[in-house]
């Protein structure tokens, strides 16, 4: 078995529609469940969506019981862009693991993100210059990674894979081309926890098992389909805006219900089920105009309530989530705690059975990926 520790959930289902990619039998869930049988066990903690020492105490449980496993490799899946707690979270499960170092390597050209000289570039521009700097929890401030990530506890460092490694601390990869991920892979050793992104992970499955098998063609969707779009992405929100002006039904969240303290209600839950029941699709998202002065914890919150509300009421077919922290957010509220990936419909963007509900599928994409055909309403 090889395992996963990623810290959201899209990043989760990502992997896992890698696994799918080789042939593996994956098992993606919201704990660890000692007896299971995958090829590929993925863990989503939804470690960046709390606190720091809350974070610490869920990987810290998790790396814990998968020890005891004996998996032949565990892996930790981390945001593309250095988002979370990461430093936090690798020292404890270093500690747990019994191992001495970590190497992180989050770059991934494939996807137009680099890191060289410890600079951070997506498709050659800073980090901190582009549409993931303002994120409302994590926002980046600089495209170095040592001054993001100073410290005056442990070692951090930056290396290229040609360079001598520390034998304690954490290493961050640097990574210009593919074939650099490759040579990262040849770097670890018995007490080394490696972790990044995807493209990482793909290069340490091209070293394990045959080649990725083509794409299948995927199977019919389900007729209902309910979109909720919980990115804050620019990208995001143009698609959302797009599919008011293409007629589509898009029901935002009214604003009363933003405010902290805000009285529960169904009002938006019925909208959403009275557009539902016309068997086309529909969006739920978040009308940025009002976001600036929400709580970014009360908007997913009340998100996931109105989802949960509305399953209760009318059959979907298909639930596709956009966000990672929105995603976990609402399988938390449906009680959903296991899923089966049937189909990576695109990088990052899997298709996965609920094992709790056999009736719907869950669909769930990264607020910065594209959507792809298969979902795309225009």
């Amino acid at each position: 078995m090889i395992a996963v520790i990623a810290d959201d959930l899209t990043g989760a289902a990502e992997l896992g529609g890698i696994g799918l990619a080789y042939g593996l039998e994956v098992e993606l869930a919201m704990s660890v469940n000692p007896q299971s049988k995958a090829d590929l066990l993925v863990i989503s903690t939804d470690a960046r969506s709390v606190s720091e020492p809350e974070a610490v105490r869920k990987m810290t449980e998790v790396s814990r019981v998968l020890r005891k496993m004996k998996p032949v490799l565990i892996y930790k899946k981390i945001d593309s862009v250095l988002r979370g707690h990461i430093l936090a979270e690798t020292r404890a499960q270093l500690k747990v693991l019994g191992l001495t170092k970590a190497l992180l390597v989050p770059a991934n050209p494939a996807l137009g993100r680099t890191l060289v000289d410890g600079q951070y570039f997506v498709h050659g521009k800073p980090l901190h210059q582009t549409h993931f700097a303002p994120d409302p929890e994590f926002p980046v401030t600089d495209s170095d990674v040592l001054k993001r990530f100073k410290t005056t506890n442990e070692p951090v460092f930056v290396r290229n894979h040609s360079d001598a490694l520390p034998d304690r601390g954490v290493v961050f990869g640097n990574v210009a081309t593919l074939p650099d991920l490759q040579a990262w892979v040849e770097r670890i050793d018995h007490q080394t926890l490696p972790g990044g992104g995807s493209g990482f992970f793909t290069a340490l499955l091209d070293s394990r098992f045959p080649p990725k098998r083509e794409m299948e063609t995927p199977v019919a969707l389900g007729n209902t389909r309910l979109y909720v779009c919980g990115s804050a992405f620019k990208e995001s929100v143009d698609w959302v805006k797009k599919a008011v002006n293409s007629g589509y039904s898009v029901q935002y969240m009214p604003k009363d219900m933003m405010q902290p303290g805000a009285l529960e209600s169904n009002r938006w839950a019925t909208e959403v089920v009275s557009s539902l029941q016309q068997r086309k699709p529909v969006i739920m998202a978040i009308d940025p105009v009002w976001v600036a002065n929400s709580s970014a914890i009360q908007l997913r919150t009340v998100m996931a309530k109105t989802v949960r509300d509305v399953l209760n009421r009318t059959p979907v077919d298909e639930l596709i989530i956009e966000g990672g922290s929105t995603a976990s957010a609402v399988l938390r509220e449906i009680g959903v705690t296991r899923l089966a990936p049937v189909q990576e419909l695109a990088t990052g963007v899997v298709r996965s059975k609920a094992i709790e509900k056999p009736a719907l599928y869950i669909t769930v994409k990264p607020g910065s990926y594209r959507w792809p055909p298969e979902l795309e309403l225009f």
